[in-house]
């Protein structure tokens, strides 16, 4: 048998995009329990660089386990305890059905479809 030239999804990377009054992550891949270090260590280090306006954008993900949903409930209650700021950006269907599941949509901050505007309101 031949290899599949389409062995699955491409290999998790996070990139990072500095923008006019906020950073913008985007991560790439599967968020598994493999690839939610990457993503920690990367938003520490921006942390750690002074950056406090922060946005993570769900939308190049094609797949999040329970790491990954851990991994931003994490970081929203690191944002609400030092006060920086967290956005995320909705992901893909297939993405935003485990927030649903998981009864956390609500929790997080996610601003609307398109990445633009404010955070939804979530009564914090």
């Amino acid at each position: 048998m031949h290899p599949s030239r389409n062995s699955g999804p491409p290999p998790f990377t996070c990139e990072v995009m500095p923008e006019r009054d906020h950073v913008r992550v985007l991560p790439v891949g599967e968020l598994d329990i493999a690839a939610t270090p990457l993503l920690d260590q990367t938003i520490r280090e921006l942390r750690g660089s002074g950056f406090d306006y922060l946005i993570i954008d769900l939308r190049r993900l094609c797949f999040i386990d329970s790491s990954g949903l851990r991994l931003l409930l994490e970081l929203n209650n690191a944002a609400n305890a030092d006060s920086h700021r967290l956005e995320l950006v909705a992901g893909p269907p297939e993405v935003q059905k485990v927030f649903e599941i998981s009864g956390v949509l609500a929790v997080l901050p996610f601003r609307n479809a398109n990445g633009d505007g404010h955070a939804a309101d979530t009564g914090h």
